[in-house]
């Protein structure tokens, strides 16, 4: 076995030189041109079909650091760096103007990041520390900056990923050095907020406003460190912070760039680089260049990208844009929309909507067992009605009420996010018989404030069980929780309740801990129009008024 792996190895490792040979075919896989959006879709097929090409191409490109980092290295700058492993070469880096006679005061770990159409389109910085926010915002005046692209919250697991930089509310308004920041407006989505900043200097003497800007930051909020979000959302993301750049750019071409961090200013601020940089490609010249990207970035920054799996996410990314292309229009193109998404195409015979469900089932992800693992515990197993559809352990609920020592924290439900809020809704499958004290602890422990309920199973079922109380009385599921009802009110398609639900406290250290549980109220709906088995509900109006 030892003689096979040590094999395998010198095997591995000619593989990868034979790659960087320029007559070997494998290194004609590694594009050093432009490749057309028809053809992307091949060059990935390629690579999911050789991933190893992912890795040769990352490690070529992160080849080309050979640059001098003499003002981020030394003694002076060493402590305004976050991560000594993203710092800005010589040749780029932003000079801040210097205050007099203090020496070292030109330095702010920032470097000037071309696009692949035009020079200096970026800055890309660290996220400020309490030490270097005010050379944050000395920067972000001098070059007169476009827009801030933030994609790290300032507090990931146990770790301080920046300093929240911007005033905490609009009543709020924070000064550093001569530059006073007050927030004029926020816009919450799911994955990310816009904020709009006033920035402004006074004159000492009259505390009249002498000059003011505006800017926008676009803060993507659901990017963790070291891992990647999901493609989608990132487009999305791309789209809302263009859509505004863009028209800044056209209104005053003396705009500055456009300034990108994320904690440290490398692998995801890399990510969001390479992406946009790309798509800007794509619509000027119907064409990528990830590969020659990626070289352009390390040249410009240590750390940009700073693995694989992030490289061989904006591939994906950019596939996805390929294949889904821009799917949002506005709200008064609906009626049309829908008119031409219901003609059938003469070759294919299928319509939008068919052809577009097609691709969402060929991009969904596919879950490992692994990645499952909580639903195929043994002790789990049961709990689900198909073991093929099992939540992932990052996206389900945990139930934290103890009902006894044969539960779990399992439940077969996952977070769903809405337009304005992450995990806005959890989505769950009808209880088994034995999942229905699951259920209502899923709906206690997370504060549910509704249940939609979209079916109506046949009455005394048994795969189906009753899991409310079906008259004024009220009923006990699993060994702590009794729902009682209050009121309810029924409609034409559309039955509804107001129930309350009590948890009886059994642990023996929440006992001791005097830990009580109050009552929750909780209202539940249910569409009695949608019978099981169809498609669709006999009456969308129904729907709608639901």
């Amino acid at each position: 076995f030892s003689l096979f792996y040590v094999a395998l190895m010198l095997f591995i490792d000619k593989v990868k030189l034979s790659a960087r040979d320029e007559k070997n075919p494998l290194s004609q896989t590694m594009p050093d041109k432009p490749t057309e959006l028809r053809h992307f879709g091949k060059l990935c097929e390629q690579r999911r079909k050789f991933p190893i090409l992912y890795k040769l191409e990352f490690q070529t490109a992160v080849k080309v650091e050979t640059n001098t980092c003499r003002h981020a290295s030394r003694k002076a700058n060493a402590h305004k760096n976050q991560n000594p492993k993203c710092i800005p070469y010589d040749y780029n880096r932003v000079v801040l103007d210097k205050y007099e006679n203090i020496p070292d005061t030109d330095y702010v770990n920032a470097s000037y990041v071309d696009s692949l159409l035009k020079p200096n389109a970026y800055i890309v910085t660290q996220g400020p520390t309490e030490e270097t926010v005010l050379d944050f915002w000395r920067m972000v005046w001098q070059e007169n900056c476009s827009a801030i692209v933030m994609l790290t919250k300032t507090f990931d697991f146990t770790k301080v990923m920046c300093v929240q930089y911007w005033p905490p509310n609009r009543e709020k308004e924070e000064i550093y050095g001569d530059i006073h920041i007050t927030v004029q407006s926020e816009e919450e989505l799911a994955n990310f907020h816009i904020r709009t900043f006033r920035l402004f200097k006074v004159n000492k003497d009259t505390k009249a406003v002498t000059e003011e800007r505006l800017l926008l930051q676009f803060h993507y909020t659901e990017w963790h460190s070291h891992t990647c979000p999901f493609s989608n959302a990132i487009l999305e993301f791309r789209r809302r912070v263009r859509s505004v750049v863009g028209t800044i750019i056209k209104a005053n071409s003396q705009v500055g760039p456009m300034l990108v961090h994320c904690n440290d200013g490398g692998g995801r601020s890399g990510v969001y680089l390479a992406i946009d940089a790309n798509m800007e490609l794509a619509e000027e010249e119907d064409s990528f260049h990830v590969f020659g990207y990626l070289k352009k970035l390390r040249q410009s920054r240590k750390g940009l990208i700073e693995n694989v799996d992030q490289y061989k996410f904006v591939y994906d990314t950019l596939e996805e844009f390929v294949i889904s292309g821009n799917s949002w229009f506005p709200v008064k193109e609906l009626s049309q929309r829908l008119k031409e998404k219901s003609v059938k195409d003469n070759v294919t015979k299928m319509n939008a909507y068919q052809r577009e469900y097609a691709q969402i089932c060929k991009q969904t992800p596919r879950f490992t067992i692994g990645d499952c693992a909580g639903g195929h515990r043994g002790d789990n197993r049961d709990k689900n009605r198909d073991v093929l559809c099992v939540p992932p352990d990052n996206f389900r609920p945990y139930l934290t009420s103890f009902q006894g020592n044969s539960f779990t924290d399992y439940i077969n439900a996952v977070f769903v996010d809405g337009y304005t809020k992450p995990r806005e809704y959890i989505v769950t499958e009808w209880p088994l018989q034995k999942t229905c004290g699951e259920f209502w602890s899923l709906v206690y422990d997370h504060e549910c404030s509704a249940i939609v309920v979209l079916c109506q199973p046949p009455q005394l079922s048994q795969q189906y069980p009753s899991c409310w109380p079906e008259g004024r009385h009220s009923k006990k599921y699993g060994p702590v929780f009794t729902i009682d009802h209050i009121s309810h009110n029924h409609y034409a398609n559309i039955k509804s309740w107001i129930f309350r639900i009590n948890k009886k406290v059994i642990s023996l250290t929440e006992l001791m801990a005097g830990v009580k549980a109050p009552p929750r109220t909780v209202q539940l709906f249910q569409l009695i129009c949608w019978p099981m088995g169809h498609k669709v509900p006999t009456s969308t109006n129904s729907l709608v008024e639901l």
